[in-house]
């Protein structure tokens, strides 16, 4: 009879704890871990929604710069232009143009327009990190500025 060949590695051993003294142990660390998986998950979703806002601010402003290249004059349209394009609610709207002169309703000179919108993004996750590490909502705001069309 042939012997079979030896395997390199010991035989496996049993721990010398029992296993039910190990049963909670994987609650223990989901317990300590979930906190912080939580905080990464909505700071996630936090960055995303200020980045969307952003965007949105972004082109509202750009819509209605364009907007205000046609008609400098119509502030309130400038401002409704904003507003209509889906921006949050709460955002201010500047206007300011300079050298847009008007001759019967139409705009003449080289001015330009320029439109800023701003609002203030709170975070989901504010409590915790006002309290924390001292974090406040922020200020976003964007700016276009174009040319006035004669």
């Amino acid at each position: 009879m042939m012997a079979l060949p030896q395997s390199p590695h010991p035989p496996a051993t049993r721990s010398t704890t029992p296993r039910h003294a190990r049963r909670g142990q994987s609650i223990v660390e989901l317990s300590l871990a979930m906190p912080v998986l939580l905080l990464l998950l909505l700071g996630t979703i936090d960055m995303g929604r200020a980045f969307h806002d952003y965007v949105q601010l972004r082109n509202a402003a750009r819509e209605s710069a364009g907007y205000g290249a046609h008609f400098p004059t119509n502030t309130a349209g400038i401002q409704t232009r904003v507003t209509s394009h889906g921006v949050p609610i709460g955002t201010t709207v500047t206007v300011h143009c300079t050298n847009c002169g008007t001759s019967g309703g139409t705009a003449t000179g080289t001015g330009t327009i320029s439109v800023t919108a701003q609002r203030t993004f709170s975070p989901i996750t504010l409590g915790f990190l006002e309290s924390w590490f001292g974090m406040e909502p922020m200020t976003l705001s964007a700016n276009a500025t174009m040319r006035v069309l004669q």
